[in-house]
């Protein structure tokens, strides 16, 4: 982006109005990890975090 695209793009907002979002972070604990060919696999390294997404197979549905 140029420097005058930049100047536009920041006149244009109004931050005063602006509310900023607000994050929530529970702690982990570090007990353990995977080791890393199966983080890998799984997408993590901590075994706390692991919890996959598993669809109910629904008998008779389309």
């Amino acid at each position: 982006m140029s420097e005058l695209n930049k100047e536009m793009v920041y006149e244009d907002l109004e931050t005063e109005h602006i509310r900023l979002p607000k994050v929530y972070v529970v702690n982990q604990p570090y007990i353990d990890r995977f080791p890393l060919p199966e983080a890998l696999k799984k997408g993590t390294i901590f075994p706390n975090l692991y919890d996959p997404y598993m669809a109910k197979m629904v008998k008779n549905k389309c």
